[in-house]
């Protein structure tokens, strides 16, 4: 058990820290990957249509490269003596962990918001598509309320005349009145303003009501009530209020940001737990020039490789690396509009419209899914060095 590797969380961090574990440990370390379902969700796509079809199965490429699934649910980890507690009783010894547990919706604190829809998992988007599907056979004109105007709101708003379409026609999706609520003043307020003027442009082409600067007292699935007292009927509310750590990260002591995420080294150690390691949206780490990583596709790619790197390094008694995330960029799914692509932490607009809508589909349909192949074509493709045709 001494020299075993095990990987908590099946998302993108957890599948990449697998490859990269057993890249570098070879026959010698065993890897083993531990996860409810041996399904990749491809989560940054959940406002799209047709969601039951975004996931990838992750035995084939894990079976090929030598990696163990375990399926199960771990609840809690014994420091001391190095094993990892599953539900019904399982056990497992490691010699390095990797946890990689990813995050959860930010529920707001308010009467009602357990009742509201999300597309938060890959079963919350398919239930929600089947709430769509009913709304296009019963109601005829229809109201959906879009709590959050983040990235994923409005990703979901621009994208839902099209969807509605999908169901019931373009006459019912030109009649539905789509509501964006935000309590900061601007929409995207984390996107800050170099791509908003896009988005704004966009979100009016589209005919979507935005409600900004007022907060949320009260709602459920079929109303909203906001803090200045107006109640909004609605034939669907959804959630899009942000991601906060998973809770399973918290077995780890440790300094914490904001959003719950376990602040950790440059190698992506966990500082006061012996040999763990914390990868994806479980982790804030530096990603190399000051700034933190964010709870993103793009940064869990990255963490989950130099995650699993490291632990198998530290286990062979090799020198670890320190992560870094050469560059980071921004592209947003603007529906009809196009998208907007951003360069650099102040997100920069490079392009907009229809080439930028050119690049998000590749992100989208290419770049963030498992490659398909041999062992030796998996496991190149989890370096931590990408070099210039795989930066993103």
């Amino acid at each position: 058990m001494s020299e075993a590797i095990v990987i908590v969380g099946g998302g993108f961090a957890g599948f990449w820290a697998a490859l990269a574990a057993k890249r570098v440990g070879g026959a010698d370390v065993e890897v083993s990957l531990v996860s409810r379902e041996p399904v990749l969700q491809m989560r940054p796509r959940l406002y799209e249509a047709s969601p039951a079809s975004l996931c990838v199965d992750l035995r084939a490429p894990l079976g090929e490269v030598g990696v163990r699934f375990v399926r199960g649910h771990a609840t809690e980890i014994d420091l001391a003596a190095r094993r990892l507690q599953l539900s019904g009783g399982a056990q497992l010894g490691y010699g390095r962990l990797v946890v990689a547990t990813g995050s959860i919706l930010r529920r707001p604190d308010i009467p009602g918001a357990e009742r509201a829809w999300s597309i938060d998992t890959l079963d919350e988007a398919i239930a929600f598509e089947r709430r769509l599907s009913e709304i296009g056979g019963t109601v005829s004109r229809p109201v959906v309320a879009i709590i959050g105007a983040g990235f994923t709101g409005i990703e979901l708003a621009l994208e839902l005349r099209d969807r509605l379409a999908q169901h019931a026609g373009d006459a019912l999706a030109a009649r539905t009145r789509i509501v964006l609520i935000e309590r900061a003043s601007t929409v995207g307020p984390e996107l800050g303003p170099g791509p908003r003027p896009a988005i704004e442009a966009a979100l009016a082409a589209a005919q979507i009501e935005c409600h900004l600067g007022v907060g949320v007292r009260a709602l459920g699935r079929d109303r909203v009530t906001l803090t200045s007292g107006t109640t909004l009927h609605a034939d669907a509310v959804v959630l899009t209020t942000g991601m906060v750590a998973a809770p399973f990260v918290d077995r780890i002591a440790g300094e914490r940001d904001p959003l719950g995420r376990l602040m950790v080294d440059r190698s992506l150690q966990a500082p006061r737990a012996a040999a763990v390691f914390v990868a994806g949206d479980a982790a804030a780490a530096d990603t190399g020039d000051g700034h933190l990583t964010l709870q993103s596709c793009q940064h869990a790619l990255q963490l989950g490789r130099f995650a699993g790197e490291n632990a198998a390094r530290d286990l062979l008694g090799m020198p670890m690396l320190s992560y870094a995330q050469e560059r980071y960029v921004t592209c947003l799914d603007l529906g009809r509009s196009g998208a907007v692509f951003t360069n650099g932490h102040e997100r920069a607009v490079v392009q907009t419209g229809a080439d930028a809508k050119q690049i998000k589909r590749r992100i989208n349909t290419s770049l963030i899914y498992p490659p398909t192949g041999s062992r030796e074509v998996l496991l190149a493709a989890s370096s931590t060095d990408l070099g210039p045709d795989r930066r993103r």
